[in-house]
């Protein structure tokens, strides 16, 4: 007799709810070190909720491969540097209320989108969706989605256009996402 796993409704509604809090983990820490809170323990926060590694296999590229895995490993640091800062510049003056979920939606991969939308003062609303998945044993953020648009595939295109200007060197690459240029 063949047996298929499949996760009881009650499972998926807790994973879908931690799937949230992990969201609201990372909001919370971005504004503590956005607001000039204890930055090292908010920038590992941060950094350990986004999936390094598929995000920056993705934005590498073919590179990925040819990567040494010091480079590899640069690389997966100053992307998830750069995506704490960013987060933590958007909403260092924003109040509790900006950030509201909308819901969430187990996808055919068994990827979970949380589906949100962030009210930045003085500005209309913009559709921010977490695409978190199971990495390193846990849920993890592997994407974001802003209007649609997967930050991931940007960071991508950009990485592209770095390499492109500095001869292919990931090192220069390195310093260029750490001084804001992703």
């Amino acid at each position: 007799m063949l047996a298929i796993y499949t996760p009881s409704r009650s499972h998926a509604a807790d994973e879908q709810s931690a799937a949230v809090q992990l969201i609201e983990t990372v909001r919370q820490g971005a504004i503590v070190l956005g607001q000039g809170g204890p930055a090292e323990a908010q920038l590992r926060s941060i950094s350990a909720a986004f999936d390094g590694r598929g995000i920056a296999q993705a934005v590498l590229g073919t590179r990925w491969r040819s990567a040494s895995l010091d480079d590899r490993a640069a690389v997966i640091d100053a992307i998830l540097y750069a995506i704490a800062h960013r987060l933590a510049d958007r909403l260092e003056r924003t109040q509790d209320k900006t950030l509201t979920v909308l819901g969430t939606k187990v996808l055919a991969n068994g990827d979970i989108l949380v589906r949100s939308q962030f009210r930045p003062p003085l500005h209309g609303p913009t559709s921010v969706d977490w695409r978190v998945r199971h990495c390193r044993g846990q849920l993890c953020i592997g994407d974001v989605l802003v209007d649609g648009g997967s930050v991931t595939v940007q960071q991508r295109d950009r990485v592209a256009q770095l390499l492109a200007s500095n001869g292919g060197s990931i090192p220069a690459l390195v310093v260029d996402i750490r001084k804001g240029r992703l």
